[in-house]
């Protein structure tokens, strides 16, 4: 990795990577145990296709705190050294905006945020064709864990790969420049 790509603007995901559950789960178990009425409307949603509108109300309904978020503390703390240094870095997220935007204003070390509203759900090629229109292809870092980024690591010039999902290290392949576990 050369000092150009470590100062290129980082993207960072939220859900499995800069914390360590994810949102719409944490949302879900909510709705379940305080509001089980919110149920049907969800699941209409979900099989409508309509996916961030479910994730949009429930971040308006249900209430959290960020700092009661289990963060991956060895990534946070790379990170915090990059933003020390003058890197920027942007939350991307699928998660909605109203979540995402209370999470990065705990962190406190995001230029910008990027997430999913009530329309749009900022996941895997949209969340790349996203990046890419931004930034331009190979423009950019990002840190993620799951298959779904694998699309997004294809437009990156930094590949960075935290608590990864079983298989993710072997679908990206060598194109790895860092890895946190």
């Amino acid at each position: 990795m050369g000092a150009e790509v470590s100062d290129l603007p980082l993207a960072v995901d939220m859900d499995g990577t800069l914390i360590l559950s994810d949102m719409s789960r944490i949302s879900i178990r909510r709705v379940l145990l305080r509001k089980p009425w919110l149920i049907p409307s969800v699941i209409f949603k979900e099989m409508t296709g309509k996916r961030a509108g479910w994730k949009r109300d429930l971040g308006r309904i249900l209430v959290f705190n960020p700092s009661e978020l289990d963060y991956h503390e060895g990534f946070l703390e790379w990170l915090t050294g990059e933003h020390s240094r003058g890197r920027v870095i942007i939350l991307a997220t699928a998660s909605d905006r109203i979540v995402a935007e209370q999470v990065a204003a705990h962190v406190g070390m995001f230029s910008d945020v990027m997430a999913s509203d009530n329309d749009y759900n900022l996941r895997d090629k949209k969340k790349a064709e996203a990046l890419v229109a931004r930034y331009g292809e190979g423009g950019f870092g990002y840190a993620g864990n799951s298959h779904h980024d694998v699309a997004i690591w294809e437009k990156a010039a930094q590949v960075i790969v935290v608590n990864p999902d079983s298989g993710v290290l072997d679908r990206v392949g060598n194109s790895v420049d860092i890895v946190f576990e």
